[in-house]
């Protein structure tokens, strides 16, 4: 995200406040991009919060990961293929189910899931780092934003002018 852009210098950059973290997420995945690849993880940096739970998990849904990580299915879907195309994830077809599809690490993947496993914790430590740099636990903002939110939409925030 480049400082001093049209919406970060406007003298309204509060109203882009959503562009602004799209940006944010942009760079931190670009970036992330970057260290999960130094550290030899060929995860795509977007899809890591997917791989983690399909390791977890051992064989799980589209449709539960949508519903565990809190993201649109079809959101989900790109990630999983974006896997698949790495490598990393195999669809299968449900035993009990034959509708469903399961996804499960491949062997590729698992290895991939170890590395990852041992490289989380010191991507934790760098985050911690950094919110400790710029003074601002920034995902406990983010959930109280989320939570406030929740409570009272921007629709019901708005005051008659």
């Amino acid at each position: 995200m480049a400082t001093g852009n049209f919406l970060t210098t406007h003298a309204l950059r509060g109203a882009f406040f959503a562009t602004q973290l799209d940006q944010l997420a942009e760079l931190i995945a670009v970036q992330g991009e970057a260290l999960l690849q130094n550290s030899g993880i060929h995860i795509p940096s977007r899809a890591v919060s997917t791989a983690l739970l399909i390791g977890e998990r051992g064989k799980i849904s589209a449709a539960d990961i949508a519903e565990e990580l809190k993201q649109p299915h079809q959101l989900v879907t790109q990630r999983i293929e974006l896997l698949i195309s790495a490598g990393i994830v195999n669809r299968l077809p449900d035993p009990d189910d034959g509708r469903r599809k399961t996804l499960q690490l491949t062997d590729t993947g698992i290895v991939q899931f170890e590395k990852l496993k041992q490289s989380l914790g010191d991507i934790e430590r760098i985050f911690g780092d950094l919110f400790e740099e710029i003074d601002c636990d920034l995902p406990s903002v983010i959930l109280k934003t989320s939570e406030a939110l929740d409570q009272s939409s921007l629709s019901m925030r708005r005051k008659p002018t």
